[in-house]
């Protein structure tokens, strides 16, 4: 992208425009991707609008950016890496995203959304959770029920597992984003919200995480939701 380069060694940042000068690099450690693809049988689903990917839950981050001459030293970072690609989001969905390294390396993605099917639409979920070296995936696939969802969090469970996510604090920023394959929507993201994530397995609860740089995002196109 211009003289931008983004691979999985290393991301190359130049940009120069009205308001904006960005220049940096950033070096990534191995990224760790989920063990298998987020969404499982569905993405062999054609019609989907939107399909997601995981490429790293949680690698380490070293190197610098500046910011019309700030200069923001991301080394000993944690880093996550993922996509979508397809002609639309849904119209009502919730992702949220984090990932940590103390006490050791931790991460988790979630992303409820209301797919819509040649009849009817259902109401689906992806998730995964990185801790303690292990991997736990929460999903529509695997059975998982969605307990509830809103702008400001959500609950779900599979068997004994269960994850809470809780909204403290968060300010959406504007983006555009894709309706039928062209630009035509605004949505609302958070990268530096304040949220709290408790997973449970049965009655023992294996963490409750409050973390200030965590990633939120709420849209419906029948509501407005900042």
């Amino acid at each position: 992208m211009g003289q931008n380069i983004f691979c999985e060694k290393e991301t190359h940042l130049h940009i120069d425009r009205e308001g904006l000068s960005l220049h940096g690099i950033l070096r990534h450690g191995p990224f760790l991707p989920p063990a298998s693809d987020i969404m499982g049988p569905f993405r062999f689903f054609s019609g989907m609008e939107c399909s997601h990917g995981v490429i790293s839950m949680v690698h380490s981050l070293n190197g610098t950016v500046t910011i019309n001459g700030e200069v923001l030293d991301f080394s000993g970072g944690t880093g996550y890496v993922e996509t979508d690609r397809g002609r639309s989001f849904p119209s009502a969905y919730l992702w949220t995203q984090c990932a940590w390294r103390e006490p050791h390396p931790s991460s988790l993605m979630l992303s409820i959304a209301t797919i819509p099917m040649p009849i009817g639409r259902f109401t689906g979920c992806i998730c995964a959770v990185i801790h303690n070296g292990r991997e736990y995936r929460l999903a529509t696939y695997r059975g998982v029920r969605i307990r509830q969802w809103s702008d400001t969090g959500a609950i779900i469970q599979q068997g004994t597992y269960r994850l809470s996510v809780e909204v403290l604090e968060r300010r959406g920023h504007p983006l555009r984003a894709p309706v039928e394959g062209a630009m035509g929507r605004t949505i609302h993201e958070s990268l530096c919200a304040t949220l709290r994530y408790r997973f449970w397995k049965g009655r023992e609860l294996l963490f409750s995480h409050t973390d200030s740089c965590a990633s939120f995002e709420y849209a419906d196109t029948h509501r407005t939701s900042l």
